[in-house]
């Protein structure tokens, strides 16, 4: 049996889904204890609550980053939310993006939805599709989705309608209302209770046998499917190849997208002075980073050899990984900001890091140029970082503070 070209596109879809969760978690902890390390009036403000008050409008789209994020007004264009608890119950007349440690939406969304969190609850009304990753991921009874869904969870509770096909991969699976269309199931456990209908067939993987309450109705057929031999090797292989790579780079798109309004947020001054060490130096900041890139890993090297540098070595491996990641913020807002300049003339640092991301995404994307983009941007940024630091601390030194 063949695996077709849509299943693989939808096995894609699910598994972009479950990492851009696991992601999220794991990131949503670590940035807010971030917060604390720099005491400012810049984190006092991050603290606070952010709210779009309930008969607030705003025309256009709207971002709101933040611990607490709350959305009960009107919003005339797209909407960016991301944060430890985000609350949606206002109207969104267009799509709706929200990455967060908790996500209720229990408003009106007129376009798409796409939720990455650790506890996603959906009760209101979404008019189009929706993609939905979390840890635990419920849709409430009152909950209505017009068309179709692709949901990846630990735990899914599906109570809401659904008028559209869902494509699910997950650990436990309960159906307990209407979907319309096709019904298409990767997990350990799957139950539908007596109030499930499915409109038309329903396929799975997995080991055991799906529960299905006496009541409940499904009008087209129940089939096992099993993952051939054949997506290991030939086309089958390659689509799967391809498919992992646009998870990896979605992932990576989304997480670098969070990170660096994050940042720039906590470090309003150290991020600019990086991009801007960028803009002045670039030959010396790229040629520092290259050494560094491979010097570095060789230092590490050395200092695993023995016993007693293994802690070291442990440790400089840390900083590296996470200095190259965080590189990679710096290069994408001196470069939004050399693209809005030739625009416009000036522009805010969240408007040009976002327009710089978008374009290095599209260019990594591009064969062979795309390697050689993250190349330098790894090396540019890891350099740019630590000559920043450097310079920092000679005028510390200089001013006798450190």
């Amino acid at each position: 049996m063949k695996m077709s070209g849509p299943l693989t596109r939808n096995v894609s879809q699910i598994s972009m889904g479950m990492m851009i969760a696991m992601l999220v978690v794991m990131m949503c902890p670590a940035m807010l204890s971030l917060a604390w390390a720099e005491k400012s009036s810049e984190q006092a403000k991050w603290r606070e609550r952010v709210v779009l008050s309930a008969g607030q409008e705003v025309q256009g789209d709207y971002f709101a980053f933040g611990p607490h994020v709350e959305i009960s007004g009107t919003v005339h264009g797209d909407v960016y939310a991301a944060g430890a608890e985000v609350l949606v119950d206002g109207v969104v007349d267009g799509d709706l993006i929200v990455a967060g440690g908790e996500v209720r939406v229990s408003g009106e969304v007129t376009q798409n939805v796409r939720i990455a969190g650790g506890m996603v609850t959906l009760s209101g009304k979404i008019h189009r599709n929706a993609t939905i990753a979390g840890g635990d991921v419920h849709l409430a009874d009152s909950s209505h989705l017009k068309g179709s869904a692709v949901i990846g969870a630990g735990n899914l509770l599906l109570g809401g309608s659904i008028d559209g096909n869902v494509r699910i991969g997950a650990g436990n699976v309960t159906l307990s209302n209407k979907v319309d269309g096709d019904l298409v199931v990767v997990a350990a456990a799957i139950r539908l209770t007596s109030k499930a209908s499915v409109g038309r067939n329903v396929r799975y993987w997995s080991d055991d046998e799906p529960s299905i309450d006496e009541g409940a109705v499904i009008l087209g057929t129940v089939t096992k499917r099993e993952i051939p031999d054949a997506f290991n090797k030939g086309e089958e292989f390659r689509r799967g190849l391809a498919g992992m790579k646009l998870v990896a780079a979605m992932v990576s798109f989304a997480s670098t997208l969070l990170l660096g309004l994050l940042l720039l947020r906590i470090y309003p001054v150290f991020t600019p002075k990086v991009a801007s060490m960028i803009q002045e130096r670039p030959w010396a900041v790229l040629g520092a980073g290259g050494v560094l890139s491979f010097g570095i890993p060789l230092l590490i090297l050395l200092c695993m050899v023995s016993v007693l540098g293994i802690p070291i070595g442990l440790m400089l491996a840390a900083m590296y990984v996470v200095t190259l990641y965080l590189g990679r913020v710096f290069v994408v807002l001196w470069l939004g900001q050399r693209l809005l300049r030739l625009v416009s003339g000036s522009s805010s640092a969240a408007w040009a890091f976002v327009t710089g991301l978008v374009t290095y995404f599209i260019l990594s994307l591009v064969p062979f140029v795309g390697g050689l983009i993250t190349m330098a941007t790894i090396a540019t940024g890891l350099g740019a970082i630590l000559m920043t630091k450097k310079e920092l601390v000679v005028r510390l030194r200089g001013d006798q503070v450190v």
